[in-house]
């Protein structure tokens, strides 16, 4: 191979002169033309593919990149919505529940003034129903000027008698403890059969010591009496369900559905047994 490249060099160097300028002169006349360069667009098409994959993986790790900064951002922005739509939603249930209390409030103040009774309201701390005692602790005691034998009700109904007072608190039994009774009457003007309602530790009461021949039927709203000087007269109690037949003591019972949820009762109107009905 040497020995051919040195006894031809000189032949070998004047055919690449011959190349080359003849290359230049067909370039010469291809930009005089506007034409492309023949070698150029042999480069080019040489390095098109590479060039082609360049683009494409920086358009990508691009794209990625972006991706990944505002999916960033839209996350953060995401989770900052999510907390302010929480913070809504506390607000609203909180302005619901005191628009609530303030309903509440507002039934007892009419029911007071509808009866002529000075308004002590206060809230419930707490519900102790039992085998034994059904009770709940309010939050006015001695200091608020609460005394034993005070009614406590609701714009719905009687709940029940005050029998503890401490400074700040007091105690009511309710009416469905077994230990209470209050003297009841049939509010219908064709009946106004009276009678006692009892107790019975469950969600009911029991209408007893009615006459044989009483006129009590299901449906018929039951209220307060006023008799014996405890609670006042006209105190709806609750509305007959059953009534029942005591034959042997030749007397009538009926089973009474009261007005009042006990469990659920957040305030009541404290008053005294002695205030005149309106």
């Amino acid at each position: 191979m040497r020995n051919l490249w040195r006894d031809n060099r000189f032949r070998i160097i004047v055919v690449l002169a011959v190349l080359a300028l003849f290359v230049g002169i067909q370039h010469n006349r291809a930009m005089q033309r506007g034409a492309a360069n023949p070698f150029a667009e042999a480069v080019m098409a040489l390095v098109a593919p590479v060039q082609s994959a360049l683009r494409s993986t920086g358009d990508f790790l691009s794209d990625f990149g972006y991706g990944v900064v505002h999916g960033r951002r839209l996350r953060e922005q995401n989770q900052r919505l999510q907390r302010e739509i929480e913070a809504l939603r506390a607000a609203q249930t909180a302005l619901e529940e005191v628009q609530q209390e303030n309903d509440r409030l507002r039934r007892l103040l009419q029911f007071a003034q509808s009866r002529k009774i000075r308004p002590l309201v206060a809230r419930v701390l707490a519900i102790q129903p039992s085998a034994y005692f059904h009770t709940l602790i309010v939050n006015r005691g001695q200091v608020e000027g609460v005394r034993p034998r005070m009614v406590a009700v609701t714009d719905r109904g009687l709940v029940g008698l005050v029998y503890l007072v401490t400074r700040h608190t007091a105690h009511v039994l309710l009416i469905t403890d077994p230990n209470a009774s209050v003297g009841a009457r049939i509010q219908r003007a064709e009946s106004r059969a009276v009678g006692v309602c009892r107790g019975r530790g469950e969600d009911y009461l029991v209408l007893t010591f009615l006459s044989k021949d009483a006129d009590v039927r299901p449906g018929d709203v039951v209220i307060t009496s006023g008799l014996g000087g405890v609670y006042p007269a006209g105190i709806p109690i609750g509305t007959v369900e059953q009534v029942l037949e005591q034959r042997q003591a030749g007397m009538r019972e009926a089973r009474v559905k009261p007005f009042v949820n006990v469990m659920q009762i957040e305030e009541v109107l404290l008053t005294r047994g002695e205030t005149p009905p309106s």
